[in-house]
């Protein structure tokens, strides 16, 4: 029946072989996946900060590049919630790794110095 057809009429037959042509393949959408970082050397901010102290680790962070700084939030985890990422002013980015720096730093402080294991209690009889 469908031979009869593409022998009587020549434009049915041109169809008909257009659709039983190989087919390439169409491309299968591919997973998103992150651009490639740069291979950043992260250096150790816990090291540059006891080295430095406050305003020269700050003055160092200044002299890091943006790429850099961005490494160090990703590798510290000071940035969780990913609000960093897009930042591009580098005087944002350094003072919030010296205070995300600091505020790690001082957790726990509040127990530091306490003298509850000394005996200031009076003597019991």
């Amino acid at each position: 029946m469908i031979k009869d057809e593409a022998a009587r009429n020549p434009g049915f037959a041109e169809k008909l072989n257009a659709l039983f042509q190989p087919v390439e393949p169409i491309a299968a959408a591919r997973p998103k996946v992150p651009a490639k970082r740069k291979d950043i050397d992260v250096p150790d901010v816990h090291v540059e900060f006891d080295a430095r102290g406050d305003e020269g680790f700050r003055e160092w962070l200044h002299a890091q590049p943006a790429d850099t700084l961005k490494a160090i939030i990703r590798h510290e985890g000071f940035d969780p919630a990913r609000r960093a990422a897009k930042w591009k002013d580098e005087r944002k980015l350094v003072t919030f790794i010296a205070d995300a720096l600091r505020a790690r730093m001082s957790r726990g402080s509040a127990f530091i110095g306490r003298t509850h294991d000394r005996d200031d209690s009076p003597a019991e009889s």
